[in-house]
């Protein structure tokens, strides 16, 4: 008699718990183990979509990325502190999550797991959510005069500090203006900005004359997108426009000033260590990471690779000569760091062997030409937003 009491208060455990308790219980599972609680029964279903559980898994959620393995499949790997690598053997990530999408387009940038991407062939913006497997296509930009070619413009995604709100910003440079024949397109630069739920862009006022540099799109740190720019003061200098996501005003400030192989640096933003970051290669080949402390706006060197040329991988093999772009992706404890070169293949750097490994972070058959960006998994669904049609896939 007392075994089937047991067996009665274990079946109805869950059924007599507070929600807020359940709530807490379910948000500190990993991510795809809380995706099957939702199959678990309808009250649970309903749970695992309310903002607070949406709030408690999300601050909990770790920092990884994603990355395209093969046309419309990805895949989510979370970071721990150090990687335990032995240098002997093949090591494949440990992979969180593998998902699908059904269009194609290269990833723009996420935020709280909303990834934005940019599908080049129908020309739509879209939102999704690979988890919660729903997507928004935004409305096309307002009319505006004459403008650049697409390939020019600039977008940036992330989330405003206050009212939380989700923005997309979208930066052109309008034609019929004068030309800096040392920064190329250098006219007057103006804004739209899409909050997600309104249905519609709006202008925003932005008339400095500046050249983005790459399209890397805006890196999102504490509530603001930072890209890289030039413009001419006393020469060509590197500066990081900054727009504020909360109060729409843009700004500057300068960057450390460029002594690399090229003006151009299409992914030298990023963010490491909670502090805005900004990295270099050295006309000698080293790699060279800038910190910056946001009370003071000054930058400091936090991280170098001497002469990545000469440094070879496990096999032998030179790989990263006469590269002009390496994007940080993680400086972990140890020294040792994880790096993009050029848009493409991943590869890890020993501090203590002082040599690069592009195998041993292999992600099996990984399209060498793809982009791969910060990620950390979440469960807000795209249909809280109104005023927006989502789909499901």
């Amino acid at each position: 008699m007392k075994t089937a009491d047991n067996s009665k208060m274990g079946e109805d455990f869950f059924k007599y718990l507070p929600s807020e308790i359940v709530v807490e219980i379910l948000s500190r599972l990993p991510t795809r183990a809380a995706m099957a609680c939702k199959c678990v029964c309808k009250p649970w279903l309903g749970l695992l979509a309310t903002p607070e559980f949406v709030n408690s898994h999300m601050s909990r959620s770790v920092l990884g990325i994603a990355v395209e393995t093969r046309s419309l499949s990805y895949e989510t790997i979370e970071f721990v502190d150090e990687l335990d690598l032995n240098f002997d053997e093949e090591h494949l990530w440990d992979v969180t999550l593998s998902f699908r999408l059904p269009f194609d387009g290269p990833f723009r940038s996420s935020a709280n797991g909303v990834i934005f991407l940019r599908d080049f062939r129908r020309g739509d913006l879209i939102l999704c959510n690979p988890i919660t497997r729903d997507y928004i296509k935004l409305p096309r930009p307002r009319l505006t005069p004459p403008k650049v070619p697409d390939e020019l413009d600039n977008f940036g995604f992330g989330v405003s500090r206050m009212t939380r709100q989700y923005k997309v910003v979208w930066i052109f440079s309008l034609v019929g203006h004068a030309q800096n024949p040392l920064l190329g397109t250098c006219s007057r630069n103006a804004c739209q900005v899409y909050t997600v739920g309104t249905g519609s862009w709006r202008n925003v006022p932005f008339g400095m004359p500046l050249r983005f540099i790459g399209d890397q799109g805006g890196v999102l740190f504490n509530g603001n997108l930072h890209w890289t720019v030039a413009k001419k003061r006393r020469g060509i200098d590197r500066w990081i426009c900054c727009f504020d996501l909360e109060t729409e005003f843009f700004s500057t400030f300068s960057a450390p000033r460029p002594h690399g192989r090229g003006f151009d640096f299409s992914r030298s933003l990023c963010v490491l260590r909670d502090c805005l970051c900004l990295s270099d290669i050295s006309k000698d080949g080293c790699v060279i990471i800038w910190l910056m402390k946001e009370d003071e706006r000054s930058w400091t060197k936090i991280f170098v690779i001497p002469e990545i040329d000469r440094l070879s991988n496990n096999s032998g093999e030179k790989r990263l000569t006469g590269a002009i772009h390496i994007w940080p992706i993680r400086i972990f404890e140890n020294g040792d760091a994880l790096m993009e070169w050029e848009d493409g293949p991943l590869f890890y750097y020993s501090n203590k062997r002082k040599f690069l490994d592009y195998t041993i972070m292999s992600l099996g058959d990984c399209d060498p030409f793809t982009r791969t960006i910060m990620y950390a998994s979440s469960f807000v669904s795209l249909k809280s937003f109104v005023m927006e049609n989502v789909y499901s896939f």
